[in-house]
């Protein structure tokens, strides 16, 4: 009987020994994820710069746990309209795995958000926040492995606050996100999808009176889902997007980026939908290539109630009438009415070798896409005959 015991004792204090060293592994891993995280916040040319106080484990025994304290994520703006930088702050961010589910990884942080600019501060505050992300098996032990295969986010009750979070100036009933990655999708596969969802955002009763935006300043939905296949490592696109400048840099990076995915097959569908007042706008397209990365696609956009819709906009500003009267000339032939949608718009349209054609009447040609010139463009010409003479005087 002695002997089971002792037996029983060893394997709980090797199963005890097995545990504490497989959670020190696991939020030593996590605490390294929120260093390379902060890295590749900080952009070279210093636009962006993240900070923070420390990083720090915990939750033993039944969650794996690395806090990020107080990070600070610095923003230099474009143009000259606010003086100095956007500081964004937050108390924490914590990445959690639980004992039970390890493949599930929670994201946790406070309701609210501070924002400072030399101005003054402001604040992002929410009722609910909760973030997860799908782990692939093969990087619980291979730190090589893209560890993330899929995200979600759900964020209710926003409200964007100013004058040091005593003045709302939006509020977003919900935002729903989910993602899906493969870095090593090939060309029949689905390499990214993105599905985001927002509802109730509206503008408060004084600054849409303030600014007469129509419909008291709310919009009831937006929607917009992507889908990209293809052999493109699209984590590693965006950490390499960090380290270029901008400019023209970054647009040849960009540019060669599409080339290379385009020569191997990619092709994407994207669609939006969104709710004004009484009317429903859906649109959507696909992208494909083929023979010398020659694209072919189609776009679809339906709307109803544009009477509406435009006469709230004339109304609330006068001076877009012209802007409107051109717009509608020249969507006439794809409008028509109905008693139960009022003014409807039905377009249809495919792109290819073949031409553009709307409604199944072909509008225009399509020459081919010169990829060469898109990619390595010929440098611009000194003012003058071309001869690049002027440059000199």
């Amino acid at each position: 009987m002695q002997g089971i015991f002792r037996l029983l004792t060893g394997i709980v204090v090797a199963l005890a020994v097995v545990w504490a060293g497989l959670w020190w592994y696991a939020q030593a891993r996590l605490q390294a994820v929120l260093k390379v995280y902060a890295a590749e916040m900080t952009a070279p040319d210093g636009s962006t710069n993240m900070s923070y106080d420390g990083i720090s484990g915990g939750g033993f025994p039944f969650a794996a746990t690395a806090t990020l304290d107080n990070p600070r994520l610095t923003l230099l703006l474009p143009g000259n309209d606010i003086p100095g930088p956007l500081v964004l702050g937050l108390s924490r961010v914590t990445l959690r795995i639980d004992v039970f589910n390890p493949l599930l990884l929670h994201i946790d942080m406070p309701d609210k958000i501070t924002g400072h600019v030399p101005q003054g501060d402001g604040a992002v505050t929410f009722g609910s926040f909760n973030a997860t992300a799908q782990l692939d098996p093969a990087a619980l032990f291979n730190p090589n492995v893209f560890a993330v295969s899929a995200e979600d986010a759900a964020v209710t009750d926003i409200n964007v606050l100013a004058s040091s979070g005593s003045l709302q100036v939006l509020h977003i009933d919900s935002l729903r996100m989910h993602q899906t990655l493969n870095p090593s999708a090939s060309a029949a596969q689905t390499g990214l999808a993105l599905t985001e969802d927002v509802q109730g955002i509206a503008l408060p009763a004084w600054l849409a009176q303030l600014l007469h935006v129509p419909f008291n300043g709310q919009m009831a939905h937006l929607g917009l889902n992507v889908a990209l296949s293809g052999p493109v490592n699209w984590p590693a696109l965006a950490q390499q997007m960090q380290t270029q400048p901008e400019g023209a840099d970054k647009t040849k990076f960009l540019t060669d980026a599409l080339h290379s995915w385009a020569s191997q097959g990619g092709s994407g569908t994207a669609s939006l939908s969104l709710t004004e007042g009484p009317t429903t706008l859906n649109a959507n397209g696909t992208v494909k290539f083929g023979a010398n990365a020659q694209p072919t696609g189609t776009a679809d956009v339906t709307a109803n109630h544009l009477d509406a819709l435009t006469s709230a906009v004339t109304t609330a500003y006068p001076q877009t009438q012209d802007d409107i009267n051109q717009a509608e000339a020249r969507l006439a032939p794809y409008l028509s009415a109905s008693s139960a949608g009022g003014q409807e718009l039905n377009i249809h349209a495919t792109y290819g070798s073949g031409g553009v054609m709307v409604n199944g009447k072909k509008v225009a040609d399509m020459p081919p896409l010169d990829w060469n010139l898109l990619t390595s463009p010929p440098p611009a010409q000194a003012p003058g005959d071309g001869s690049g003479a002027a440059a000199g005087q």
